[in-house]
């Protein structure tokens, strides 16, 4: 081969080689890294044989990384180096409150939503907690019951109700630039008719079986071998959990019911209802819902809804896809 050719293949090869990278980002993978870890990517030949590459993906910072490829022609005798920064494109989900609604909101028992800040028990690298936000965001304040008391015993944050005209079926359901039903397509996870389930973290010889769709991670143990799983969940119709524990987005499509003391971390999209019953369940990171139902009976000492910034902040950065940043992206290291 000549070698303008040569030189053609491993330039080719290496920018295959990073744009399959970003293609095929492993947020369990990338995502998860410690700020100036890597992680190395083996010899790859392109689909069409012309050339081989291999590479690197650094993490920079909690959203940036530089995803290196370097290129070889067909006969390995050329070589070809670039580098791609990469951001993270997270859901743009927009929690203000503990809990945002638009419809009629039900709350009695021992229920109880709370804005001020948390940090999740036993997690690492969370930020200083952030100013407290409203306990309830709704459209029309008129349309809250409280069932057996006053805002005050069910209610905490600053203020503890939001009155929020801008609050539509529009908003609830738009994310950024991309609508409800575009949030399928992005799911790591997707549940049909799901019906009655219990969700638990689920392990095999020390490593996360993140094929099993009842594992939603592992919360309440994060140096376990699911801790640092944070799925995008999508459930296409209504839910019902009874127990145990999950972290990551959840989203469902039609209602949500809870009981058995379910406790997730991370945001949670409801279209339809949110209803608990029992000893119900408590919800670490804010929820959007169409409409609710808080009729916890038995009083557990804690919040049915805490806002809690280091569950949405890393349920939404570890489940993130990768992209190429519009403006510098791409520099030849060779």
């Amino acid at each position: 081969l000549r070698p303008t050719i040569k030189l053609q293949q491993a330039a080719g090869a290496a920018e295959g080689g990073a744009q399959a990278v970003v293609s095929n980002w492993t947020a369990g993978g990338y995502n998860a890294m410690a700020v100036s870890g890597s992680t190395t990517v083996s010899q790859t030949w392109l689909s069409d044989n012309s050339g081989w590459y291999r590479g690197s993906v650094k993490k920079l910072s909690d959203m940036l990384f530089l995803v290196t490829s370097e290129g070889f022609s067909k006969d390995s005798t050329a070589r070809q180096k670039v580098g791609a920064l990469v951001r993270l494109r997270p859901i743009e989900v927009n929690i203000n409150s503990a809990l945002k609604t638009q419809g009629s909101t039900t709350i009695g028992g021992s229920s109880y939503l709370d804005g001020s800040d948390h940090s999740p028990a036993g997690w690492t690298g969370c930020g200083s907690l952030q100013p407290t936000l409203p306990g309830i965001r709704i459209a029309d304040p008129t349309k809250i019951t409280f069932n057996g008391g006053d805002s005050t015993k069910y209610v905490s944050g600053s203020p503890l109700i939001q009155k929020d005209t801008t609050i539509t079926s529009t908003t609830l359901t738009t994310f950024g630039d991309v609508n409800f039903s575009d949030l399928k397509s992005m799911a790591t996870m997707v549940l049909s008719n799901a019906g009655n389930v219990k969700i638990d973290p689920a392990s095999t010889g020390g490593v996360c079986t993140t094929s099993v769709k009842t594992n939603w991670g592992d919360p309440l143990n994060p140096t376990a071998a699911c801790g640092s799983y944070f799925p995008i969940i999508y459930v296409d119709g209504d839910i019902s959990i009874n127990g145990d524990e999950g972290q990551g987005v959840l989203i469902v499509s039609g209602n949500l019911s809870v009981q058995g003391g379910f406790n997730f971390f991370g945001p949670v999209i409801v279209q339809g209802q949110l209803k608990t019953t029992g000893t119900g369940g408590h919800f670490n990171g804010g929820v959007i819902a169409a409409n609710v139902d808080l009729g916890q009976n038995t009083v557990l000492g804690n919040a049915v809804i805490n806002y809690n910034s280091c569950a949405l902040i890393k349920a939404l950065t570890s489940s993130a896809a990768g992209g190429v940043m519009q403006q510098r992206s791409w520099v030849n290291l060779n």
